[in-house]
């Protein structure tokens, strides 16, 4: 297969809607062969219902991964049966339940069934209760990946040059509820969430900035708006640049370099970082070029924190929606629009992903594509083309001018099987075509 074909595949992937052609059927490129059904929803993640029940009162921390690196729920409160639902990588067939035993620290195996929306559950006999009714205040709820764009929308990148890193963005989202009612008057709020856009790596010209927009967070549940930037090392370690607190429904927070803007005026919330044109170089550019990486530099950071209102505030039925909505940011990470913002002031969007209401002239530049757009799917191409994934966190992005699905070969065994072969397709870059640290 063509890696120009193959890449037409990977780039109608990752989202639910298929690119279509006059036989209803997505194509991947120039090849007849190569076609895929339109049934297949390209999800990398799916949401899972979990059953926990405990005799006795106690904490438990649900993870993705056997070695509890990968945090979904954090101090779930356990009395009897709680019921909880998670967002986790397509391929895991299993969460772990990390909890305190009578013998000390304990890991559970949650099995799960193969299927999009499974069902697990668990019974922790010899759980004990927590320390303090302050530990069992709050349950955290937790969702990271990766995010990769290439910059050149409305033009198609072939060959070498789609290698998907000319933006890499980490991301984390942790949304807080309270789940003791007594610690509501103290709280001052139920919900909240903690947003962070880590810049990984830079491999293009044109990129100035990146962003999110939050679908469904209306301004109304946002009481209090916390921006921050900063430099973020290892091992936890910090720098801050800048910082703001409003209740406002705007934020601007300017160093000499950067800008972060948190716009909630009108509509769902978008968040902008300006400034990555001051990272790297335009002949090495920033963490892509074999030889040029530097392993453990910090990583521009944008943080933001919202909270939400005040229960006192507002009704029950607004408060069940409140939670909702950021819930929500979690579970169904359709509401997490990421995209990039190029030096003509283009945004580039992922497949299927509206331009925010700062972008007009989306419309206009498409018209300019090599190969034309399909009508009523934004960022998609006749092709199948698209600029930007999001895939499950840990994964690495290509070395530069190093096709992402040559550095990745079992992609393609997964997409012409509609999903069913090789979920795991992104645990398996090919040695010496990835970075593996940064």
């Amino acid at each position: 297969m063509k890696i120009r074909s193959l890449m037409y595949v990977l780039m109608g992937t990752f989202t639910i809607v298929a690119c279509t052609n006059s036989d209803n059927e997505a194509t991947t490129g120039d090849s007849p062969t190569d076609k895929i059904s339109t049934g297949f929803d390209w999800a990398t993640s799916r949401t899972v219902s979990v059953s926990i029940t405990s005799a006795n009162k106690t904490l438990v921390s649900l993870y993705s991964d056997a070695e509890c690196k990968i945090l979904l729920l954090e101090n779930a409160l356990v009395e009897g049966e709680t019921t909880v639902d998670l967002n986790i990588p397509m391929h895991s067939q299993a969460v772990y339940a990390k909890y305190t035993a009578i013998s000390g620290p304990q890991v559970r195996t949650i099995n799960l069934k193969a299927v999009t929306r499974a069902n697990g559950s668990i019974n922790l006999e010899d759980a004990v209760a927590p320390t303090s009714e302050e530990d069992a205040g709050f349950r955290f709820y937790h969702n990271t990946g990766v995010a990769m764009f290439e910059d050149n929308w409305p033009k198609q990148s072939n060959g070498p040059d789609n290698d998907l890193n000319d933006v890499v963005i980490e991301y984390d989202l942790k949304v807080t509820e309270c789940q003791v009612e007594d610690l509501l008057p103290a709280h001052g709020y139920k919900e909240g969430l903690l947003l962070t856009l880590d810049l990984r790596a830079k491999g293009g010209y044109y990129p100035t900035k990146l962003g999110v927009e939050l679908i469904g967070l209306d301004k109304k549940y946002i009481n209090e708006i916390t921006s921050r930037i900063l430099w973020k090392g290892g091992q936890g370690t910090e720098e801050e640049i800048a910082r703001k607190e409003t209740r406002d429904d705007f934020v601007e927070v300017n160093t000499d370099t950067y800008k972060l803007t948190v716009d909630v005026k009108t509509g769902n919330p978008v968040i902008m970082l300006d400034g990555l044109s001051a990272l790297g170089d335009k002949q090495n550019f920033f963490q892509t070029t074999e030889g040029y990486i530097v392993i453990g530099k910090p990583m521009l950071r944008a943080e933001i924190k919202f909270a939400g209102k005040n229960r006192s505030e507002i009704t029950d039925n607004e408060g069940k929606t409140q939670l909702e909505a950021y819930r929500n940011l979690i579970l169904d990470t359709k509401k997490q629009n990421f995209f990039i913002v190029t030096n003509d002031n283009k945004e580039i969007h992922m497949k299927g992903y509206e331009p925010t209401r700062f972008y007009t002239n989306y419309d206009v530049d498409a018209a300019k594509a090599d190969v034309e757009m399909i009508n009523g799917i934004p960022y998609c191409n006749k092709n199948g083309f698209v600029w930007g994934v999001k895939v499950p966190v840990g994964v690495k992005h290509a070395y530069e001018r190093v096709p992402f699905a040559e550095a990745y070969p079992q992609f393609t065994e997964w997409a012409q099987s509609n999903g069913a072969q090789n979920k795991g397709w992104y645990l398996a870059p090919l040695d010496g075509k990835v970075v593996e640290a940064w």
